[in-house]
């Protein structure tokens, strides 16, 4: 079996799609970067957990959280499911979704009630928009 060696990418300079859409290229300071599609979404559960730890280590263990700024946001049901959608918009256009049983909307709405209510956010560092 063969060493396997750690590809290190200190910057980004650009990403695209393959024409067939099949990998996302990532060009940066070392060879262009290929991951294919089936791994994206692993990516997408793996990146906040990791800027999280990243940053608690960087401050010397000190609590701290990630949020990614939205740009808008949309509501809407899966045809036929009883499912609702949640999506929303982040910069340059990405979209992110999250999909939940409509049963849990009252309590995500007394959540959401709950917050805003309390006339100001628990962390410092978070701003309700």
């Amino acid at each position: 079996m063969s060493d396997i060696s750690t590809f290190m990418l200190n910057s980004i300079t650009g990403m695209q799609l393959t024409a067939d859409g099949q990998y996302l290229l990532i060009h940066g300071d070392q060879p262009t970067a290929a991951l294919h599609r089936s791994v994206l979404n692993d990516l997408l559960v793996a990146l906040p957990n990791a800027i999280e730890h990243a940053d608690r280590v960087a401050h010397n263990g000190q609590e701290t959280g990630f949020a990614l700024h939205c740009q808008g946001w949309e509501v809407g049901r899966l045809e036929g499911m009883g499912t609702v959608v949640i999506r929303f918009r982040l910069s340059a256009n990405a979209g992110l979704s999250f999909s939940l049983p409509a049963g849990q909307i009252p309590y995500l709405l007394q959540a959401l009630g709950g917050v805003v209510a309390a006339g100001e956010p628990h962390a410092s560092n978070v701003t309700l928009q």
